[in-house]
């Protein structure tokens, strides 16, 4: 595999430990091996680069070779050195015990010679549920309607009449496995997988239920409660463990999950817990001070504006924000001045406001006072 990254390939770094490449090549291999992508040739490639891969950088020699030279002999107008690739020398060399690290990897996938039954969890059920700001900020109670798969009371979710017309699997005896051999490239691998004769199931139906046709679980309509948690976020998910479809493979059942969205509050901003506000109020608030009403989640509240609030003054209302979730802790409600000017004057305001400004003395203005200072250097 001239001018390709074995590194890449294996998805490690150059300074990665051999027992980090060993790591990443097992679970590489377990995600891309043919056995569970059938005529799947996009796979059967990957799984065949990820093996040259580590055949190279899974043996310190050759590692050592391929990082000085590009090529695991050393030579680097000989990319396998006549010994790599896979015939002598190949997986049985080095680090990799070939047959034995493969067996290990496929063995997780429930273990050859156990007479445990497969169970495999029934699948999620997902819903959308739309709270109001008020029901998002204090939590409330919801009840929603699902249709979901629940085991046949007729058949105990055996799929066969009376829950005793069955006989267990002669392939698998009972298990939902089966040991499968397979002809590679490292010799005769026998893994585990599911059974296809039972479907995974474990049993052979001889006469099927009549309420649920062999299929071992029913649909039903329910209604479930949702508490709803006080200080819930838009986007957020509330994950109702068992609430969702029954397993047809003796497992246990899926869950709920209830994807939350929230209206916006009429003036208020939500920023994780705390709330921020933009209060415009009038120059003239800004300049003699005065109190203005405000909102927060436990209604309004008398905000008190000094004379002479300068633009964009913060003003910060502690624990007047959100509730942490599952925590007696809350947030914040921000308020960030912002001073309004009038859209018009009439001729009287302006001669009191032209008074006004007489009356004061550019020394009480610092930044423009400042800025004037500067500008006269300018002129020098």
């Amino acid at each position: 595999m001239p001018n390709k990254d074995y590194y890449d390939i294996l998805g490690v770094s150059k300074s990665a430990s051999q027992d980090d490449i060993k790591s990443a090549y097992r679970k590489l291999a377990k995600l891309y091996h043919p056995d569970l992508h059938p005529n799947d040739p996009e796979c059967a490639q990957k799984f065949k680069e990820i093996n040259e891969a580590y055949e190279v950088l899974g043996d310190s020699n050759k590692r050592s070779n391929y990082d000085q030279f590009g090529s695991a002999s050393g030579n680097p107008n000989d990319f396998f050195g006549g010994r790599g690739g896979f015939g002598q020398g190949g997986f049985g060399s080095g680090q990799f015990s070939g047959f034995e690290d493969i067996f290990d990897i496929f063995s997780s996938f429930g273990g050859a010679g156990r007479k445990t039954q497969v169970q495999v969890a029934g699948e999620d059920i997902t819903v959308n549920i739309n709270l109001s700001f008020k029901e998002a900020v204090f939590g409330c109670e919801k009840t929603i309607k699902v249709t979901k798969l629940e085991k046949c009371d007729s058949c105990k979710g055996t799929g066969a009449k009376n829950g005793k017309e069955y006989e267990t699997c002669p392939d698998c005896h009972g298990s939902g496995q089966a040991r499968y051999t397979q002809n590679s490239i490292f010799g005769q691998i026998v893994n585990v997988g599911p059974c296809k004769r039972c479907n995974a199931t474990g049993k052979i139906i001889k006469t099927k239920c009549p309420d649920c046709n062999g299929k071992g679980n029913t649909k039903v309509q329910q209604e479930i409660k949702i508490k709803i948690p006080a200080g819930i976020d838009n986007g957020q998910v509330i994950t109702m463990r068992g609430k969702g479809h029954a397993s047809t493979h003796n497992g246990p059942n899926g869950d709920l999950l209830i994807n939350v969205a929230v209206d916006s509050h009429e003036i208020l901003v939500r920023d994780g817990y705390n709330l921020l506000l933009d209060l415009p109020i009038p120059f003239t608030t800004a300049y003699l001070g005065g109190k203005v009403k405000i909102p927060t989640t436990e209604g309004f509240y008398e905000l008190s504006i000094p004379a002479l609030t300068q633009p964009n003054t913060v003003f910060k209302l502690r624990n007047k924000g959100i509730k942490y979730l599952q925590k007696e802790v809350y947030g914040d409600l921000i308020v960030t001045v912002r001073i309004e000017m009038p859209k018009d004057i009439s001729k009287y305001e302006k001669e009191l406001v032209k008074k006004l400004d007489d009356s004061i003395s550019l020394s009480s203005y610092k930044k423009f006072k400042t800025y004037q200072d500067k500008l006269s250097k300018l002129d020098e």
